[in-house]
């Protein structure tokens, strides 16, 4: 890794030309417009919302048709997390293909030809058959690879590729000071940080990947305080792409 001086300190050289966040919610899941909306509201973060295309309509867990496009007409992308959620790796080559481009009609068929152009695997489990199922179909492809280095999980001009979209994940034992501290590294090195949410509310389970309201509510603060490019996934691609191939 190659570091550059600053008047504030050392910053990575293969940054972007601005550092840049991404606000993720995977499934579909119904706390997320009840909980996870008004937040965004109040803060103007455009999300990236992950599908499951199969569970649309099947409450209460999941969002209801008419919750998700409350969410596409408030500007936020709607995006595809497969059909039914399944280990991608362990599909045939047919079953994939299908997983893939099911979602993606259906998703267009109720949320316009706009919706379903970046994908999200399931369980971040991915394999290079299904990495280049997906190239068939979609954009991009936001997978996991975040072993705790410094550098894992931001996606920098040196390591930036659209098929394996690096992120961290918000967990239910995640600290507003952790994501604090992953907004100022993306701000130190320019890199592009992407955050990847799943339930929002309390006493819904007390699953791993559930944030708590008030949580989430400081998390977006600190967002929307960042300083840094707020994007969606599809409008951070697009901004990367260029610098990351003449890198």
């Amino acid at each position: 890794m190659v570091l550059i001086l600053t008047l504030g300190g050392f910053a990575r050289a293969d940054g972007f030309d601005r550092g840049l966040v991404t606000v993720t919610f995977d499934d579909g899941w119904t706390s997320q417009h009840t909980n996870a909306l008004p937040i965004l509201d109040k803060y103007g973060i455009p999300a990236t919302m992950y599908i499951i295309s199969g569970s649309i309509n099947d409450q209460p867990a999941y969002m209801t048709q008419a919750q998700i496009q409350d969410f596409a007409n408030r500007g936020h992308d709607i995006e595809s997390h497969s059909v039914t959620h399944p280990h991608l790796r362990d599909l045939s080559p047919a079953q994939l293909k299908t997983e893939l481009t099911q979602s993606q009609a259906t998703l267009r068929q109720l949320f316009g030809p706009n919706a379903a152009t970046d994908f999200a695997s399931p369980y971040a489990e991915y394999n290079d058959a299904v990495v280049a199922a997906i190239k068939q179909v979609y954009k991009t492809h936001r997978a996991y690879d975040d072993d705790g280095t410094d550098n894992s999980g931001y996606n920098t001009r040196a390591n930036y590729n659209p098929y394996n979209l690096r992120v961290k994940f918000v967990e239910s034992t995640t600290s507003t000071a952790t994501v604090q501290g992953w907004i100022n590294t993306a701000k130190a090195d320019n890199a592009w940080l992407i955050l990847a949410y799943h339930e929002v509310g309390e006493n819904i389970g007390g699953g791993t990947y559930t944030t708590d309201t008030a949580v989430l509510d400081a998390e977006m603060q600190a967002v929307k305080n960042s300083g840094l490019g707020i994007v969606t996934v599809a409008q951070g691609a697009a901004e990367v792409a260029a610098q990351a191939a003449g890198n």
